[in-house]
């Protein structure tokens, strides 16, 4: 039923529909400013949120390359590395996703398929990987290698610790 259903009241019915839809857009606007108050200096919602250009070292492997990862609002993440051509086997592109663990603190798991030289599936490979904000535009954080059947079940840890360290891409 319209609140204007009896033209006796239509002028006040009126004023308290301007004021209560006033009073919800002022109560909304709290919580949104709060969020983006949360990193001031770029807008984003969560500080993590954007790329990073992230130097990855394979500790046991003895070597690093470099990676671009993307953290999504709403808790996706997309990368891809210097190193996604060159190994065999070839492996597809990186996806996963992130929440926020603590203060300066997120997780992470990001995932992609090995495949064998036909092309195709015989693997999944995930990291879950942590992360610490290290001020505004600076990161570190630590993964594991998890070697998995392609629908990511029956994992087994395959001791490929990496260390990250990474700084913000800026606009």
């Amino acid at each position: 039923m319209s609140i204007f259903a009896d033209g006796k009241n239509t002028k006040r019915n009126l004023g308290l529909l301007v004021l209560t839809s006033a009073a919800l857009a002022l109560g909304a606007s709290g919580p949104c400013s709060a969020a983006t108050a949360d990193n001031a200096r770029s807008g984003l919602s969560a500080p993590i949120e954007g790329t990073w250009i992230l130097n990855i070292d394979r500790v046991t492997q003895g070597f690093s390359f470099t990676a671009l990862q993307s953290f999504t609002a709403g808790g996706v993440t997309v990368a891809t590395g210097t190193a996604d051509r060159t190994p065999p086997p070839p492996i597809s592109p990186l996806y996963g996703s992130w929440k926020r663990a603590g203060d300066n603190s997120y997780v992470a798991t990001i995932c992609f398929f090995i495949f064998d030289p036909t092309g195709k599936a015989v693997a999944m490979l995930k990291t879950p990987e942590t992360f610490e904000l290290v001020g505004d535009d600076n990161l570190t954080g630590t993964g594991t290698g998890l070697l998995c059947d392609i629908n990511g079940d029956s994992c087994v840890d395959i001791n490929s610790p990496i260390t990250i360290t990474g700084k913000r891409l800026e606009p």
